[in-house]
């Protein structure tokens, strides 16, 4: 399967994770199914990512240092109602769901992540 096509260009993906390994493999990985990828190390990084260039996906961790994926995720609900957001979490059973509906999470991924699923996710997010 490859990535989704838009009028021919490919889809753009902001990968937001303090994980530098998970980051990279993620990013890799979607790269050779022919996504667009960038990425960032923390929410902070990933709101500078994102004033810079249009993505079409959001792909963000739960946890980490500074600001979370849902307080990301709330900003960028402010500028941006409609971007498909995924939560990556290992956490995915603790979560408070009405904070997951209020960030505007479209989707929580558990970790360890299901490669098949992201990719099914990534492809139909648009």
């Amino acid at each position: 399967m490859s990535a989704q096509r838009l009028n021919n260009v490919r889809q753009k993906v902001l990968i937001v994770d303090d994980d530098p390994l998970l980051r990279e493999l993620l990013a890799d990985f979607l790269e050779q199914l022919g996504f667009e990828v960038k990425t960032a190390q923390d929410g902070h990084a990933g709101l500078n990512v994102l004033n810079t260039c249009h993505f079409d996906i959001i792909l963000s961790d739960f946890r980490m240092p500074g600001m979370s994926g849902l307080e990301m995720a709330t900003i960028v609900r402010q500028t941006n109602p409609a971007i498909p957001i995924f939560l990556i979490t290992g956490d995915a059973y603790t979560l408070d769901t009405e904070a997951v509906v209020r960030a505007g999470i479209t989707r929580v991924l558990p970790k360890p992540l299901k490669l098949n699923e992201l990719l099914h996710m990534c492809s139909m997010a648009r």
